[in-house]
This record gives structure tokens, C-alpha cells and sequence, in this order.
């Protein structure tokens, strides 16, 4: 599953938009934590930052899920958003386009620099798992 967040895919085809994905996961927020950071100098909680990487994944990887029951194979303008439930929990919330994309390919043997479509990657399930690596790179 292709997952990015640029509105276009340089060398790949959009073939089909299938519409919004959205995923959503709702993570306890543990104020003890937070409460003992005048132990720690009034520092937070230094694991905060890794949970909320973790939680960015896991949230990425149901987005994939979810438009891969649409029949995608990729979904373009992936964004977040989070807010706060209550005094004790959070939403993370991750959208985007799901769409059947192809890859293309320059034709080595012909110098008009035209494309040909990636047979390998026409089907839905094909292409690249990147789902981990990409909600990183557009933030």
C-alpha cells in the first residue's frame, strides 16, 4: 500500500479515485504521568513522544486497511488530526483519497521520453508497503 501526503504521485497514473478514507483511534491519556513531572523538573513525560509515533503508525496502517477494503491501492493526501476526549483520552485521526494508481515506467529503448504502465503494479493489492515510512515525510 502506497501512502503519502502529496496530492500527486510523480511517475505513478492515477487511475481511480474510490473517495475519502478514515481511520480513528481513541488512546487513554494517563494524568499520572503527567501530574509527577514536577518530580522530573517539570519536564513531561519523556515517552510521550515515542507513544505518539507509535499511535501515528498504528493509525496509518488501519488507513491502509481501510482503503485496501475499497479496493485501492494507494491514498494520496494522507493528514492527521488529533484532539482531546475528555480530561483522559485522545482521537487520532488519520484521512485521505483512496485511489488505484499504476506505475509508470520511461521506456528504455525509446528516447521520446514517454511512459508505459508498470503491469506489475495494476492490480489493487500490488505495490510497495510503505505505509510505515510514509506518514513521515510530509510532516
Amino acid at each position: 500500500m502506497l501512502i503519502v501526503t502529496t496530492n500527486d504521485l510523480p511517475g505513478y497514473e492515477i487511475r481511480i479515485v474510490l473517495g475519502e478514507v478514515v481511520t480513528s483511534v481513541v488512546r487513554s491519556i494517563n494524568p499520572f504521568k503527567e501530574g509527577v513531572k514536577a518530580l522530573r523538573g517539570g519536564k513531561s513525560d519523556p515517552g510521550g513522544p515515542a507513544s505518539l509515533t507509535k499511535y501515528r503508525t498504528e493509525i496509518i496502517g488501519k488507513l491502509g486497511d481501510a482503503a485496501k477494503k475499497k479496493g485501492a491501492n494507494a491514498v494520496i493526501g494522507m493528514r492527521f488530526d488529533t484532539r482531546q476526549v475528555g480530561s483522559t483520552h485522545m482521537e487520532l485521526c488519520a484521512y485521505g483519497t483512496a485511489a488505484v494508481v499504476l506505475q509508470l515506467r520511461p521506456d528504455a529503448g525509446d528516447d521520446s521520453k514517454q511512459f508505459k504502465v508498470d503491469a506489475s503494479h495494476s492490480d489493487a493489492s500490488a505495490g510497495n508497503d510503505t505505509s510505515g515510512s510514509a506518514g513521515s515525510g510530509g510532516r
